[in-house]
């Protein structure tokens, strides 16, 4: 947040205005302790006197003896300094200042100085989006008050223009951040707006309510966006790095961390879409100090050094990408591209981006060949010794070292499910998957974490007995199952139920969308529990999901990916998805469903789906699960 300004020489009517935003007394003030305010108010009458003689020094022990007077007045009263009961006081002691400044400066020969001119983009946009938009967004504004883009600032509300530039008491704004009613008071039923913040917004108003974004129909985080890129300064190459940011840094960060700080996620509110974003930071602040490893969050979650370590999921950096990253800081973290703002996806030109390419430009025919080669690929690099048999039909490819009839009750569990989700979410592509989907089911523990390992990197979870991969385009598009038999145990509910688990997940990814893997997992269980309501396993999780999602910091946290272990996913999940579909029923399901995968943010798909935030579903779901 930007710091608070001077306030002078408009200070007294910012300061004023400020001021009406004060915390409500919480300490008690006798007759004698608001005489003494009374006083210390009167005390500075004769600085004008002393003023107008060029007493200035004699003015400002006045003054200095006021502030001291009225500090000692609220410690021994147990009132703060900055409670509103003092604000007649303290707008007499700024208006003696502000005169005897004045006064100093033309003495002087000095010119008064003038405040900055405050900016919308960096400094009032930020506090609007932030504080404003969950009620007065783009959905359902309330009031019809729209405060997403300048140009419904301009055309107020319901309660007519919001805004007179010059005059910020005649500003409906002001007057609804800074009345003491607080059932009329903004942001409706939160905290008021700190006093430096609402002198920002004043000030700005003051100064003409003037507009420095490239386009008023901009939303405010594009406005601010493309003001901060403007003006932002960073460190550029010498000439002597050893470490490129496009060709070494670059690539890693998009392909191990652009999941998680996408455009739409942004967990943490960092995205590392671009340098650009990244240089701006998260939550938390700066990620990156140029030059200062030792000081940077990203340098010491991505190293180690700090918990939780990044990436999130089971990936990590290599020892190269660790070495590259550390130069990098050294050599102060310059980027040596053209534009800040590109993004990081496009420096990378990897194998896989190159397969990708190809394959997205394959006929049918071509791509059903490459599926077959990468599943012979895969099962032969994880368990070179075992036979794959494989059943096959124009969707799926069955592989496993099972026997070919086990593989076609997998094909006929497949084929149901894969029925159940093109009816419900009207699928009607054929086939769902480019080059179909492949299906690996494996016979003992012992070979499904030998394929983990050597084909997905990872050492899988002992509650863990299946996944599902699709890559962007489905050039990867499979489920790798364990048979674990058709009877539920404790930690496993059965093949049938694994198959219409996962098989959903990777229904849900086709095409390379991004889904939180509790909405993958949840409604793949949920799907099964109505095929199978008497299977143990499915029975026991509910009754699990209240206990553990009750540990997750914050409400809303429920829905973020890396909140849950593997072990306490599926119950989090099927309980999340049960919640959702009641909440709304199956129709408002689907369109939460069908945002997500479109890419939207979680956020954004509640408030389409069910019109309302996530805390808000979030404490919705916990009180249903406590009534349980």
């Amino acid at each position: 947040m930007p710091a608070p300004r001077s306030l002078r020489p408009l200070g007294l009517a910012i300061l004023t205005l400020a001021l009406l935003a004060g915390v409500p007394v919480k300490g008690e003030l006798t007759k004698e302790n608001r005489a003494e305010i009374a006083d210390v108010t009167r005390s500075l009458g004769p600085v004008s006197a002393h003023v107008r003689k060029k007493e200035f020094d004699e003015a400002e022990k006045l003054i200095s003896a006021a502030e001291e007077k009225l500090a000692a007045i609220a410690t021994a009263a147990a009132v703060k300094e900055d409670d509103r009961v003092f604000n007649p006081a303290r707008i007499a002691i700024q208006k003696a200042k502000n005169t005897l400044s004045l006064a100093r400066d033309k003495a002087s020969g000095k010119k008064p100085e003038k405040p900055k001119p405050v900016s919308f983009a960096l400094e009032v946009a930020p506090i609007v989006s932030a504080r404003c938009l969950g009620c007065h967004g783009q959905n359902n504004p309330r009031a019809n008050l729209r405060l997403d883009t300048f140009a419904s600032w301009r055309r107020g509300g319901r309660s007519g223009p919001i805004l007179a530039p010059g005059n910020p008491r005649g500003s409906l704004l002001i007057g609804r951040i800074t009345t003491n009613n607080e059932q009329a008071r903004m942001p409706q039923g939160e905290e008021a707006l700190p006093a430096d913040e609402i002198n920002i917004i004043a000030l700005w108003i003051t100064q003409g309510a003037r507009f420095d974004g490239h386009s008023e129909t901009a939303t405010l985080d594009e406005v601010s966006s493309n003001v901060a890129l403007r003006n932002f300064d960073y460190p550029r190459p010498k000439g002597t790095e050893t470490v490129s940011f496009t060709r070494d840094i670059a690539p890693f960060m998009a392909n191990l961390c652009g999941g998680c700080h996408s455009a739409q996620r942004k967990s943490g509110g960092l995205s590392l879409v671009s340098y650009f974003d990244l240089m701006q930071g998260g939550e938390s602040g700066e990620v990156i100090i140029p030059g200062d490893k030792d000081k940077s969050r990203l340098f010491r979650l991505v190293g180690g050094l700090e918990n939780p370590r990044m990436p999130a999921n089971q990936s990590r950096i290599t020892r190269k990408n660790y070495d590259d990253l550390k130069k990098w800081f050294e050599e102060g973290n310059t980027f040596d591209g053209e534009n800040p703002r590109t993004p990081l996806r496009t420096y990378v030109r990897s194998d896989e981006e190159m397969a990708r390419e190809k394959f997205a430009k394959m006929t049918p025919e071509e791509r059903k060949k490459m599926r077959e080669d990468r599943t012979a690929e895969l099962w032969k690099k994880a368990l070179p010794k075992e036979t794959m048999n494989k059943v096959e039909d124009a969707e799926f490819l069955v592989v496993g070292n099972v026997s070919p009839e086990r593989l076609a009750e997998v094909q006929k569990w497949a084929t149901s499910q894969l029925d159940s989700l093109r009816k419900g979410f009207r699928a009607g592509e054929s086939p769902v998957w480019k080059g179909r989907l492949t299906i690996f089911v494996i016979k003992d523990r012992f070979g499904y974490d030998e394929f983990n390992l050597t084909n997905n990197n990872r050492q899988a979870p002992r509650e863990l007995s299946g996944h599902s991969v699709v890559t962007a385009n489905d050039e990867d598009a499979y489920l790798c199952l364990q048979d674990v038999g058709d009877s539920a145990s404790a930690t496993a509910p059965g093949l049938h139920v694994g198959v219409i688990d996962h098989l959903t997940g990777a229904f849900l990814k086709r095409g390379g969308a991004s889904v939180p893997e509790w909405l993958a997992r949840g409604m793949g269980l949920a799907m099964a529990f109505k095929e199978h309501p008497s299977n143990s396993y499915l029975q026991d999780l509910p009754s699990e999901a209240y206990t553990v999602a009750g540990s997750v910091p914050s409400p809303e946290d429920i829905f973020e990916d890396g909140s849950f272990s593997p072990a306490t996913l599926p119950s989090v999940g099927f309980s999340l998805v049960e919640f959702l579909v009641n909440a709304g029923g199956p129709q408002r399901f689907a369109q939460f469903v069908g945002s997500v995968r479109e890419g939207g943010s979680l956020a954004d798909a509640a408030k389409a789906a069910y019109s309302t935030d996530l805390t808000t579903l979030a404490r919705q779901y916990f009180a249903t699960k406590k009534k349980r």
